[in-house]
């Protein structure tokens, strides 16, 4: 730090200790900084996103719906003025884009964390189309081309990890690596990736797990895609099939 002329601001730093629901660990430990003491936090805002400390994501979740609920309701109001075009491209800028920001820190999260978001986007949904408040939103979403939450997860995790494989976003690349299969059989063939092997839950969740793992399930179609663009589409469409 004193070689980039930085100086810490003790009154401003935090800290977490993160670990497991189920970890025995002592939440009273002190940082010392010079003359003060830090006390660790429940929580921290890093780059916006909000971490507790057993990365539940719940307290991100919420920020993220208490957010979008605000434009959807503005959207709302002032739907009847707007064209269809106009209403989708509103909901993109000021509701889609909150939802997908940073989404991939949410991923292998469970179904229930995860409801209150796709319960905004079905209301967006609705609010678009024009439907009454109780419309089936499946159908919904397949005409606005709109992807589930979970499944929207899944598209930037993959996005991710196909540019990184590419040369896009290099220093990713270091985290997932080939599988190495024996000599002769069929998987040897196939360019798969190594899922690593976690004890808990919360292995599964990291980048290195998940991207590999639903890299791994892709068709082979989707996977040889020679660019960004023809991945995305092949991607979205092959996402679809499971809506």
């Amino acid at each position: 730090m004193i070689a980039n002329k930085l100086k810490l601001n003790p009154s401003k730093t935090e800290f977490i200790i993160f670990s497991s629901k189920h970890a025995k660990v002592s939440n009273n430990m002190l940082l010392h900084i010079g003359e003060a003491c830090v006390a660790p936090s429940e929580q921290i805002c890093n780059l916006g996103v909000i971490f507790d400390r057993h990365m539940t994501m719940v307290p991100q979740v919420r920020k993220i719906c208490s957010s979008a609920m605000v434009c959807v309701k503005y959207l709302g109001k002032i739907r009847p003025y707007l064209s269809d075009c106009s209403a989708k491209s509103v909901a993109h800028a000021l509701i889609t884009s909150k939802i997908d920001n940073c989404n991939s820190l949410l991923a292998g999260l469970p179904s229930s964390t995860l409801r209150p978001i796709q319960r905004v986007l079905n209301i967006t949904a609705r609010i678009v189309s024009r439907s009454p408040k109780f419309t089936h939103v499946t159908p919904l979403l397949k005409s606005l081309h709109w992807l589930p939450i979970e499944s929207r997860i899944q598209f930037k995790v993959l996005l991710i990890l196909y540019k990184s494989l590419n040369g896009y976003t290099p220093y990713i690349k270091e985290l997932v690596h080939p599988h190495i299969s024996r000599a002769g059989l069929r998987s040897a063939s196939k360019q798969l990736l190594m899922v690593p092997r976690t004890r808990v839950g919360y292995g599964d969740r990291s980048f290195a797990a998940f991207a590999a793992n639903a890299y791994n399930h892709l068709p082979r179609e989707v996977r040889d895609s020679q660019t960004v663009d023809c991945f995305k589409c092949r991607l979205k469409t092959y996402l679809f099939l499971f809506i």
